[in-house]
């Protein structure tokens, strides 16, 4: 598709459009591009203050389970009771010291229960048991199957063993149904040689743990440990409590990572003091979603200003090349031969002086083509004066001496005849004073023209006369008929005898009455390509063969043709029929004009 095809208007339109879509089109995926980075390194700085202040309440429940895991294994009352055996306590007679672990038991019973998410057992070796909690909801003792209490005899004192995720086996079974799982701690309890004196195990609900995660439902937070577990998350969906989740094996990078055909931002942060973490997954739409959302509804702001600018554009475009449009619909109306139209447009700007300057120009080609038309026509009729003027002598004085020596030799009435015609002849091209005679008087001039012929050649050229009423009296231009007869004679007949015939009607074409005239000869004829040869030659201006030196007028058939198509222009049709050894027609048509002859 070649845009030379498009008007000037779409041409402008088109660069207009390129000019400001393109721009708007690559400052959208720029900025797009540009600001991915910072968008990303935006929703991870934020993540991580979200996760900084999760961090902060579950490191708030971690410490109260330290908190209060510290006031047992710093209490010495504690310490003293759990190196007394069950047995020993049964048989003991000192009921001071039975007081003193009821008080005791009292004041840990009052100290714990407001925490009725924590759940406190304290396990003696000797068979010492503490727990904040019934028996009936379950028997510490069943501990001894659940934790490896040799492990915890291997840490150094005051050390944490963090157990992590197990079932709930606290409370009853509804209680169990809202919080299903709880998250455990274990530590141990030595005396000075760093000998295992009990246990303290401080568990607590998930559903605790849960409830500081979900206050961010923007994110999915989850609550690991160093073996990526996942001990508590805020959201339940394709990753579940007790799965393991090593989400470094699906990052594509330092903060992105693909998981399940969805790509996430992910931030990691450790829970102070334990070996927890927190993991923040957020959806990357979500996160670059609301700038995404400032960028299109940018783009889409500036699409509808720049639609309106367009269109405002195109009404302008419209209205400026609306000349050039107009006169390059005139020029075309020129270019098709309407020289008498005008464009009219006029204005101070370039268009209108254009406008105005090819009206002018068209002014001044009219009148100059009306010059050359009166130039060429005075010209003409210079010409045919000046060829009517020259008779060629030769023939005059041969013409002459012949009727001299018939007059010598015979006195009788047919050299008068003779005489007669020369004198009208004579009379005829001497008298220049008006270029136009009737088709009748055309004719009578054609038949004394070939009675001298026919004298001079001693031959008969039988002239046939059919000159319809309705055209004798018509107006035709001086010797138009002549130098047709006598190229007949000439060429056709090669000064010999024939026949000659002059057929002349009006027809009426497109409401127009035409003057017909036909000249037919029994002469030698011409062949296809002699005629055609003739033909393109009169149309091209570069006539027949040179007029004979003994011929009357010495005026061409060429002649003829053009003066004939400088009179009467594109209305005047000449048509040459001719077959060899049979003759040659000529035809002309002419518009019939009303001329008065001067």
């Amino acid at each position: 598709m070649k845009i030379d095809r498009y008007s000037l208007r779409t041409k402008l339109v088109i660069a207009a459009l390129m000019c400001f879509m393109i721009p708007l089109i690559v400052n959208y995926f720029l900025t797009t591009y540009v600001t991915k980075d910072i968008v990303l390194h935006k929703a991870v700085s934020s993540t991580q203050d979200t996760l900084i202040l999760v961090d902060s309440n579950v490191s708030g429940i971690v410490e109260q389970m330290l908190s209060l895991s510290n006031i047992i294994l710093m209490n010495n009352e504690i310490n003293k009771h759990v190196t007394i055996s069950k047995e020993q306590f049964a048989r003991g007679s000192n009921s001071g010291q039975q007081l003193e672990y009821m008080r005791l038991i009292s004041n840990l019973d009052d100290l714990f229960a407001q925490n009725s998410d924590m759940y406190i057992t304290v396990l003696g070796v000797n068979g010492f048991t503490y727990t904040n909690y019934s028996f009936s909801d379950f028997n510490p003792n069943f501990f001894h199957g659940k934790i490896v209490f040799k492990e915890l005899d291997k840490l150094a004192a005051f050390s944490t063993a963090w157990i992590g995720l197990q079932d709930n086996y606290y409370g009853n079974f509804e209680a169990r149904q809202k919080s299903p799982k709880v998250l455990t701690i274990a530590r141990t309890m030595k005396n000075s040689s760093g000998h295992s004196l009990g246990y303290v195990i401080v568990s607590v609900n998930e559903s605790k743990i849960q409830r500081q995660l979900n206050s961010y439902s923007e994110q999915k937070i989850m609550l690991m440990d160093d073996q990526g577990t996942i001990l508590s998350q805020s959201q339940s969906d394709s990753i579940n409590i007790g799965q393991q989740f090593r989400y470094t094996d699906y990052a594509i990078n330092e903060n992105t990572l693909v998981y399940n055909n969805e790509k996430y931002i992910y931030v990691s942060e450790p829970v102070a003091g334990t070996k927890w973490s927190l993991l923040s997954l957020v959806p990357y739409s979500s996160a670059v979603g609301p700038n995404n959302q400032i960028l299109v509804t940018s783009f889409i702001m500036q699409f509808l200003f720049f639609t309106g600018f367009c269109i405002l554009l195109m009404i302008l475009i419209s209205a400026i090349t609306k000349p050039i449009t107009k006169l390059s619909k005139f020029v075309a109306k020129v270019n098709t031969g309407q020289l008498n139209i005008r464009s009219g447009i006029r204005g101070q700007h370039e268009v209108g002086q254009l406008g105005k300057s090819i009206d002018q120009m068209l002014d001044r080609i009219e009148m100059m083509i009306e010059q050359i038309t009166l130039e060429q026509t005075q010209k003409r009729k210079a010409e045919l004066e000046m060829l009517q003027a020259q008779i060629n002598p030769h023939f005059m004085f041969n013409l002459l001496n012949s009727i001299r020596l018939n007059i010598l030799i015979r006195g009788d009435e047919e050299n008068a005849k003779l005489i007669g015609s020369l004198s009208s002849l004579l009379r005829m091209t001497i008298n220049r004073d008006n270029e136009w005679i009737s088709l009748h008087d055309e004719v009578e001039t054609i038949q004394h023209y070939i009675r001298l012929m026919n004298f001079r050649h001693a031959n008969q050229v039988q002239l046939v006369e059919k000159i319809a009423v309705s055209s004798d009296h018509v107006l035709v231009p001086r010797f138009m008929i002549q130098p047709i007869i006598e190229n007949a004679i000439i060429h056709g007949f090669h000064q010999y005898g024939g026949q000659i015939e002059i057929e002349s009607y009006t027809v009426k074409l497109e409401e127009e009455s035409s003057l017909l005239i036909k000249i037919h000869d029994n002469g030698v004829g011409m062949t296809s390509e002699r005629l055609q040869e003739l033909i393109t030659k009169l149309e091209n201006g570069q006539g027949g063969a040179a007029p004979n030196k003994s011929s009357f007028s010495g005026i061409g058939v060429t002649n003829v043709y053009q003066r004939l198509k400088l009179i009467y222009g594109e209305k005047f049709l000449m048509r040459i029929n001719s077959e060899a050894d049979v003759g040659t027609t000529v035809t002309l048509q002419l518009p019939q004009v009303n001329r008065e002859v001067e």
